[in-house]
């Protein structure tokens, strides 16, 4: 009966251990109608001296291209996926520009004032680096603040929805969106 006791505890001591290390993961994905978006970041906590780079890799699953759309605003570069980071508990954030376009001829410009047309061919990956400057906008104070210690979500989406039109509000029917969470200590 003891042995049985050890057993058990010690194989619900591994699951613990096991399902410790799994929360902290450095990737996310998601995935609709054969549209794949992944998130990884170089890891999970960080220093304010550590450089913070966000990688979006976007594939097509499907058999045949596919027009996506990203909402980044004007005054932002243009890149496959938007990418945002924001304080967790506070309304503080900021959209990433990519490190460059990094010759990514799937870029096709703007298609209207804040969207960027991405097309990806059929069964097609590409992937591009983001890089955080740790600056945020507060959105009280409309203030660009320093990033200081606690926690921090990242986030990336893209629009599978077919936009004919400028609208100032417009709400996705299908998108796809990617999260992480992570530390500055």
């Amino acid at each position: 009966m003891n042995l049985d006791k050890n057993f058990i505890l010690s194989i619900f001591t591994s699951l613990l251990i096991l399902s410790a290390c799994s929360s902290e993961k450095n990737t996310a994905s998601d995935e609709i109608e054969g549209i794949e978006l992944d998130l990884t970041i170089n890891k999970q906590e960080f220093t304010q001296n550590d450089e913070i780079i966000a990688k979006v890799i976007l594939t097509n699953h499907n058999d045949s291209p596919r027009e996506i759309f990203v909402p980044i605003p004007v005054d932002t570069e243009e890149g496959i996926s938007a990418v945002m980071v924001e304080k967790k508990d506070k309304m503080e954030w900021q959209l990433l520009s990519p490190e460059n376009k990094q010759d990514i001829s799937n870029i096709k410009g703007r298609s209207f004032y804040d969207y960027v047309l991405v097309e990806i061919g059929a069964n097609e990956t590409i992937e591009q680096e983001f890089i955080w400057n740790k600056k945020l906008l507060n959105q009280e104070t409309k203030e660009i603040v320093k990033a200081d210690n606690g926690e921090y979500v990242l986030s990336t989406f893209v629009i599978l929805d077919e936009i004919k039109t400028q609208e100032e509000y417009y709400e996705p029917e299908k998108q796809v969106i990617s999260k992480l969470n992570f530390t500055i200590k």
